[in-house]
């Protein structure tokens, strides 16, 4: 080596040590900063008179979810809606409004979990009478075309009233499943 750059060999590597901690100190900040952000349960959206629909592949709506207000958390990717209404609109079907105080949309959108006292009102058409359902709380899955609960549900139309601990509905298929059964006909409504 050269008598002349010796001396400035030291200087240079401080100099690259100094620019690779700065650059270090601003990864690492950056990166905890983030994930103290992804580690808070802090809405990044907030949406007042919230509405969403879902299309068929022929475009005609499958259903739609609606709330007075909508805070969405990007930690895990949920929302929690205040004042929502489900409406499953299929045709040859009733119509399906199901209402609750506070409902939240988890796994990316896939499930619809309602609480809070849910009422859930079908239309009448054909053969079926109008009914109101009433359960704590309702879980859909609409892909799945399922809503079920294991809180109790409380059943009412005019040919009676049906209670049960447990039940599940797939809405595809037609089918209802109950658990711990207690039914109350309507005298003349057989």
């Amino acid at each position: 080596m050269n008598r002349r750059t010796l001396p400035w060999l030291p200087m240079g590597i401080l100099l690259l040590l100094g620019v690779m901690t700065f650059w270090l100190s601003r990864f690492v900040e950056d990166e905890a900063a983030r994930t103290s952000a992804k580690m808070r349960h802090d809405p990044d959206v907030l949406v007042e008179k919230f509405v969403a629909q879902k299309l068929s592949p022929s475009g005609n709506v499958q259903y739609v979810v609606s709330a007075d207000k909508m805070a969405h958390f990007p930690d895990d990717d949920s929302s929690v809606l205040e004042g929502i209404v489900f409406t499953a609109t299929t045709p040859d079907r009733p119509t399906v409004i199901a209402r609750a105080p506070i409902g939240r949309v988890i796994k990316g959108g896939d499930e619809i979990a309602m609480e809070g006292g849910v009422v859930v009102n079908a239309d009448a058409t054909g053969n079926s009478p109008a009914m109101q359902m009433r359960t704590p709380k309702l879980l859909l899955i609409p892909e799945k075309n399922l809503a079920l609960s294991n809180d109790g549900v409380v059943i009412d139309s005019v040919q009676g009233v049906m209670q049960a601990s447990k039940f599940e509905f797939n809405s595809n298929t037609r089918e209802l499943s109950l658990t711990r059964l207690k039914a109350t006909l309507r005298s003349g409504k057989l």
